[in-house]
């Protein structure tokens, strides 16, 4: 660490254990500071300068380092540190490693000057540049002492006997001035101090927060909007705090993310609760996503629900806070945050307890485009739509009646299905009377939307037998119902399943469903399966005088010459029931 004796004004360096007590100064740079090199070879001593405002504004700076020194010589300090010329900027491995213990020597100082140059007295304190960048956050909060001075190096007072104006003027409470632990704040209200201020630099609206949240990044200068996003990831790697998600803006480039502080700029008010006593799961990051176990409330079409965060809004403790989102693909699986301009006190009382279980829940991120292109997919009308109609379907699964659920899927109706499916009293699998679940009713009630979507849930049994141990492959097959049976056999379910003894190969040749009978042998069905009665597809094709399912068998290589329990073959039993076409096909076939 390098230091400014405070006698010679030379720069000496110390290494770890030996630094001696110092105060360090912050304040709003000038044009022109005086860096390492500058002090190293004490350039305001050359007479030689030929550019008199080049000259002027090297005075400028010597006398802020000059004055600097002065007073903390005469407050007994031998040492101080200036940013502007202790570090090696030339070095971005050095500058690198200053950024990111900041915060540390500012904490360690044995006072801190924030000098306010643009302060003539207490009558403009409040008005000064310095309360508005980005930097000086850290410089008023890291110091135990803080003694803010004016243009002319008077005293002003100190962060203790001002902390009231201070406050008022930064939003930050009393008792953190005060020297209270930082982790007492959450996120969102530390995010909120820093929401106002600005950096030269888009990066640096993220790297000054580092030493705030107790965390080390490495600086990539050209990554924009992007060093916020990072922030946030290496918060959450720390810490279980979701008010991090506590944030209101139309910008949604960064998903479920904010994209600057300013997104926090009402979050002043946002403190620690834990509904129901749960404790706060950890948000952790992955290529899906932010993954959390949160408290989830479906409210309408197309996905529309709360997540319920564990904070609250001061002044209203005992009503957590949930942010609105969408599961995507209705699987309850990947959710994007959308009308991202509010977030909502959520009074219990107005739902059953069922009606906000704790899910699993992975909340897209996005991959944040340029600065400029502010994209708004969280915006109220094309989100939610209606919310009187959200409202009414909302209050529509508040009913004890699951056969709504059945009716629903039967119809094909995926936001009322997918709306049931959100309580904590109804599983995926749940059955009716006759042992039917909402996959079974989408099938027969041939609605392929919702059979997607349905088979796309991670909980759904699609292999799920009726009373009378059919599946719903089964039955798809045995009514021919192509589409549905192609989603299925995508899902990979049991093709050998077994309903009145025949398999869904044996149904579907049985009633002439080809395409299906097609589907079923591309994927392996057993060409030679049998029934009780020894019936095999093929013997069931020719059987009925399905001529397209036979010749479709026979390329396949079904045994012509198989026979059932009666002895009867493929060309015995379409000769017996007067099936010439295929009489002919068979026989043409045993040549």
């Amino acid at each position: 660490m390098r230091l400014i004796n405070t006698d010679t004004l030379v720069i000496e360096e110390f290494g770890f254990g030996e630094i001696p007590n110092y105060a360090i100064l912050s304040h709003r740079w000038y044009n022109y500071e005086l860096n390492l090199q500058d002090v190293q070879n004490r350039i305001w001593e050359n007479k030689d300068f030929t550019d008199e405002n080049k000259m002027k504004a090297i005075e400028k700076a010597f006398e802020k380092i000059n004055r600097c020194c002065t007073r903390a010589k005469s407050d007994a300090f031998r040492y101080v540190w200036i940013d502007s010329c202790c570090i090696d900027k030339t070095s971005s491995a050095e500058l690198s490693e200053a950024i990111n213990s900041m915060y540390l020597w500012y904490y360690k100082a044995g006072r801190c000057y924030a000098y306010l140059s643009d302060v003539q007295s207490m009558d403009t304190f409040k008005e000064s540049e310095w309360f508005a960048r980005g930097w000086t956050l850290q410089e008023l909060l890291a110091p135990a002492e803080v003694y803010f001075l004016d243009k002319d190096w008077n005293d002003l007072g100190t962060k203790k006997s001002l902390q009231e104006a201070v406050s008022a003027q930064t939003r930050i409470p009393i008792n953190i001035l005060s020297g209270a632990d930082l982790e007492t704040a959450t996120v969102a209200q530390r995010m909120s101090w820093a929401s106002k201020r600005k950096t030269s630099r888009i990066e640096d609206r993220a790297y000054c927060l580092m030493g705030i949240f107790g965390i080390n990044m490495p600086l990539l200068y050209g990554e924009g909007e992007r060093a916020f996003i990072r922030l946030q990831e290496e918060i959450m790697r720390i810490s279980n705090d979701h008010s991090i998600l506590a944030w209101r803006a139309r910008d949604t480039r960064g998903g479920l993310l904010a994209t600057s502080p300013d997104a926090f700029s009402d979050s002043d008010n946002i403190i620690h609760y834990s509904p129901f006593g749960d404790s706060r799961a950890p948000l952790t990051v992955s290529s899906r996503g932010i993954h959390s176990a949160l408290r989830f409330i479906g409210l309408g079409r197309g996905g529309f629900g709360m997540a319920i965060l564990h904070c609250a809004q001061r002044d209203k403790t005992t009503k957590p806070l949930a942010i609105y989102v969408k599961d995507t693909a209705l699987t309850m699986e990947l959710f994007e945050r959308v009308w991202s301009e509010t977030f909502e006190s959520v009074d219990f009382h107005d739902f059953r307890r069922w009606r906000y279980p704790i899910r699993q829940m992975y909340i897209k991120m996005e991959r944040i485009a340029p600065m400029g292109r502010v994209e708004n997919s969280g915006n109220q009308r094309g989100i939610t739509g209606d919310i009187n109609d959200h409202t009414l379907l909302s209050k529509m699964v508040e009913s004890l009646d699951a056969g709504e659920l059945f009716r629903a899927a039967q119809a094909g109706d995926q936001d009322t299905v997918w709306l049931w499916l959100t309580r904590g009293n109804i599983t995926a699998n749940l059955a009716d009377n006759k042992g039917r679940t909402a996959l079974w009713h989408a099938v027969m009630g041939r609605n392929e939307a919702l059979v997607k979507t349905l088979l796309a849930r991670s909980d759904v049994n699609a292999d799920f037998q009726d009373e009378e141990g059919q599946t719903p492959l089964s039955w798809a097959a045995q009514h021919g119902y192509e589409a549905i049976v192609k989603l299925l056999l995508e899902k990979e379910v049991d093709i050998e399943a077994r309903y009145q003894k025949k398999t869904p190969l044996l149904w579907a040749a049985a009633n002439n469903h080809e395409t299906t009978t097609k589907m079923l042998l591309e994927i392996g069905a057993n060409i030679e399966a049998r029934d009780n009665l020894g019936q095999t597809p093929l013997l069931e094709a020719a059987e009925n005088g399905h001529k397209a399912v036979v010749i479709l068998l026979l390329k396949k290589g079904a045994n012509i010459e198989v026979t059932d329990n009666y002895r009867w073959t493929p060309l015995s039993t379409a000769a017996k029931n007067g099936h010439e076409a295929v009489v002919r096909l068979l026989e043409n076939n045993a040549a």
